[in-house]
């Protein structure tokens, strides 16, 4: 039966729940979030995406976002309420067709009825930094705020997931299938960039994913190390790889960001 975000996170929640699922190594320091963490964060976010942006089934929600620990939390959101994550054709744009923006950038407001919700990317942020634009949300002083529980119905469909630049969708079974897990049992394992079916119950899996990657490749490799039961680490551009991190890990696999 295809995997969709809704049962990754159905077995995060029930299969080893305190396990470390995603690892985040920027410049603030390292960030390791449980399976249950991150489940809450997703519902935290799912809350707020619902009662604070009029988020609905099938509303389009735009990612002026970087790869990052929250970025994840926050497309995990959107599917389990039914919103497709939409990504930018550039850094420069942010799709005026969608009814949602997510940006981490200071910008200016958007013009109604799109909403806005600023994201501070620091981990103990309390608050947007700066003057918040007019109409804005202040994801991180008012996403904790927020239930645990996703107090909606979870979407547990097989349906579109992403927007690509120029319109093309994918569902979560093609952002699968767009990525070719390591195979090797040994430390530091390499995965080339293939578009092979992601390879499941990979016990012990614990996948880098190289700086520089884009959100839409992140989210991809997300979806196949999570189907597999294994561990994601992510690194913040700039962040060196270091050997001592590789090991303080223990990763298993790399995978290039292109």
């Amino acid at each position: 039966m295809p995997q969709t975000p809704a049962g990754i996170l159905t077995g995060m929640r029930s299969v080893s729940p305190s396990s470390p699922r995603l690892v985040w190594h920027g410049g603030d320091g390292r960030i390791e979030l449980s399976g249950r963490v991150f489940d809450n964060w997703v519902a935290k976010s799912s809350n707020l995406l619902v009662d604070e942006l009029d988020a609905t089934d099938g509303s389009l929600v735009s990612f002026d976002l970087p790869v990052h620990w929250k970025s994840l939390a926050l497309a995990f959101a959107c599917w389990q309420v039914g919103a497709l994550v939409v990504l930018p054709d550039t850094d420069t744009d942010t799709d005026t067709d969608t009814d949602i923006v997510l940006s981490s950038r200071a910008a200016g407001a958007v013009e109604p009825p799109r909403l806005l919700a600023c994201v501070a990317l620091g981990s103990l942020a309390l608050r947007w930094d700066g003057p918040l634009p007019q109409g804005a949300v202040d994801f991180a002083a008012e996403v904790r705020s927020h239930g645990d529980v996703y107090l909606g119905q979870p979407r547990d469909d097989v349906g579109a997931a992403l927007v690509l630049a120029g319109g093309r969708t994918l569902t979560a079974q093609d952002l699968l299938a767009s990525i070719a897990l390591p195979t090797g049992t040994g430390p530091v394992a390499s995965a080339s960039d293939a578009t092979a079916t992601a390879v499941g119950g990979q016990d012990g899996l614990t996948l880098l994913l190289e700086p520089g990657a884009s959100l839409g490749r992140a989210l991809a490799a997300a979806l196949a190390v999570w189907d597999s039961g294994g561990v994601l680490v992510l690194v913040e551009n700039g962040v060196p790889v270091t050997d001592r991190m590789l090991a303080g890990e223990r990763v298993t696999g790399r995978l290039g960001a292109t």
